[in-house]
């Protein structure tokens, strides 16, 4: 009879498996310190003036620069108009690659507006409608910009002023601080910010999927100690946030965080996601920049902020040290970890060989497969050992065919401790590597330095590559052909039919041969389904597999041929099997031979 117990293991691993990729599918250190803020009026003595004030229309603009971006400020409103980034390009449909300018906020993608009280307590002063005049200033460590805007209602001695400070080297942060002086205030002015997210990659569900708001709050009243949490990638949200740390309008690949001084005690903040179009998402916040209760009504209001706007790369928002990393969503729990301490490891230790990244993803494989190694040679062993063991079996389950099963069964597992094999290993074994396959599915979309990266036909490793476009969509795999899938599948069904070969000749006609044709389906559907799944992920998530089953393919000739030697283990199997032979048992035999010799 076919070993039914080691299948039961390794079908138990494959449906788990099958589980998570169908839920994939589907269901898809403080850092304002006090040295981060300017607390008190700026010193201009240290600057020098290179542009001179003077009043602006409505159509002017001023630029803010350094080497890795290039900001364009609103002389209306005084806002943020754009937001290019240099080292970075967008994807052009039209050359099929990565070469459009990169601009994160575009067309007043985003907006923030204050509102003010007038004389009678009614927020009727728009910052948004307001004329600001520029004053640019300079030296060695940065560029600020100052927007000073009068107060409508009184000229010359209400003014509200903006104050951009950007660092001259490669910093993707800018300092924003909000200054007032005889301005109408009450207990807290509101504040609104809203912003438009556009697309930039290959495949816009692709990466929709990947665009949301995170946040992160204090905890224990507003202790050191917070929290990240995120919105839903896929509906319209509504949520009402208290004490608010900083928060994320994330993209696939890049990200704006706002950071607030102070926390934000109270805050409203709305998602919206468009299915079609330029536009990804809305996302959107409001709150009370609340204004100390010993200020008298006239006095100054100061409150400042900390925008970031660049690339999602793990080693850079590190440094920042305020948990903005855990915004690149290596997925949940501990393949959080995996991915951040084993395969990120991996991967930027081998991107020190500055070879193509293609040839990385080779690497990586063969390494993570040289770690796994020993669990492999257990699985491959265990499975010649059951192998060897199978006659005895069969003889197990002729003399125990009419008597209890429970009984066959302990034999069976005595049998087991005989040959020293734990037909469970074979589970735990399939268990442990599930966390690895799933992982990997969440580690190659996510890592922006292979963003754009080609290797051969593929032109960007973090999307599918296509060979052939179809004119229709077929469901679950979807319009174009990935050779890459396409080879990974073909590999899989290679080393699924080289791994049930040995099993195949075992089998004999039994009351169970129904049984064992329904496993091989499900492990020869196998193919058909990764086949199915992962036509349009990150073809480096092709190409890693590909190379592992050709690999596994590899290692299974390997072990079985030179590592493993049949004839020691049956020699050591015999050997156990003399040894828990006991005397009584071996006497009873003698005897019943001796018997049958006098009777003959």
């Amino acid at each position: 009879m076919y070993n039914k117990n080691v299948d039961q293991s390794s079908i138990i691993g494959l449906f788990l498996i099958l589980f998570v990729i169908t839920f994939f599918t589907y269901f898809f250190d403080n850092e304002h310190k006090k040295n981060d803020f300017i607390k008190e009026k700026l010193q201009y003595k240290n600057f020098s003036l290179i542009k001179k004030d003077q009043i602006k229309n409505n159509e002017d603009y001023t630029f803010l620069e350094n080497k890795v971006l290039k900001i364009k400020i609103s002389n209306k409103g005084g806002e943020i108009n754009n937001v290019f980034l240099k080292k970075y390009k967008a994807y052009n449909p039209t050359f099929s690659n990565h070469s459009k300018n990169l601009h994160l906020i575009n067309d007043s993608s985003l907006s923030y507006k204050i509102l003010f009280p007038n004389k009678k307590g009614f927020y009727n002063i728009h910052s948004t409608n307001l004329i600001f005049r520029p004053f640019i200033f300079s030296s060695k460590e940065n560029k600020i910009l100052i927007m000073k805007a009068e107060n409508p209602n009184v000229k010359n001695q209400d003014f509200l002023e903006y104050v951009y400070i950007l660092g001259n080297k490669n910093q993707y942060h800018i300092d924003f601080f909000i200054r007032t002086k005889n301005f109408p205030l009450k207990k807290g002015l509101p504040f609104e910010l809203e912003q438009k997210i556009f697309s930039f990659e290959k495949d816009r569900n692709w990466e929709n999927s990947y665009t949301k708001s995170y946040y992160s709050i204090y905890n224990n009243n507003n202790s050191e100690i917070t929290s990240v949490k995120s919105f839903s990638e896929k509906n319209t949200e509504e949520k009402r946030i208290s004490d608010l740390n900083w928060i994320a309008h994330k993209q696939q690949f890049f990200t704006s965080i706002f950071i607030p001084e102070k926390p934000l005690k109270d805050i409203f903040v709305y998602s919206e996601n468009f299915t079609y179009g330029k536009c990804l998402k809305k996302i959107g916040w409001k709150t009370f920049l609340n204004i100390d209760k010993d200020k008298k009504k006239d006095e100054n209001f100061n409150f400042s902020f900390r925008f970031y706007f660049g690339p999602l790369d793990f080693n850079l928002l590190k440094e920042y040290k305020n948990n903005y990393e855990n915004i690149i969503p290596f997925g949940w729990g501990f393949l959080k970890w995996i991915n951040k301490y084993f395969f990120l490891v991996i991967f930027q230790f081998l991107e020190k060989t500055n070879l193509n990244y293609g040839i990385i993803i080779i690497l990586m494989t063969i390494v993570v497969k040289l770690i796994l190694s020993p669990i492999t040679y257990r699985q491959y062993k265990l499975s010649a050992i059951m192998k060897l063991i199978h006659p005895e079996i069969e003889e197990l389950n002729k003399k125990y065919k009419n008597e209890d099963t429970l009984k066959k069964q302990r034999a069976i597992m005595e049998l087991y401790q005989k040959a020293g094999i734990n037909p469970m290993s074979g589970c735990i074994s399939t268990l442990f590597q599930i966390p690895i396959f799933y992982s990997l599915f969440k580690f190659f979309p996510t890592i922006i330095n292979l963003r754009g990266k080609s290797f051969l036909w593929v032109d960007d490793l973090t999307s599918y590559d296509s060979i052939l476009e179809l004119p229709f969509s077929i469901p679950f795999y979807g319009s174009h052909v990935s050779l890459l899938t396409l080879l990974y599948s073909l590999a899989l069904l290679a080393y699924t039919k080289l791994s049930n070969d040995g099993r195949k000749n075992n089998i004999q006609q039994n009351d169970n041969e129904n049984v064992i044709s329904d496993m091989n389906f499900i492990l020869y559907l196998m193919p058909v389904i990764m086949l199915l799944f992962i036509n349009s992920y990150a073809s480096a998530l092709s190409l890693y597999y590909f190379i592992s089953n050709i690999i596994n393919i590899g290692l299974m000739f390997f072990i079985k041929k030179i590592m493993l030697n049949n004839k020691k283990i049956f020699i050591k199997i015999r050997k156990e099997n003399r040894k828990h032979i006991s005397w009584k048992k071996l006497i009873k035999q003698l005897l019943d031979k001796n018997k049958n010799n006098i009777t003959g």
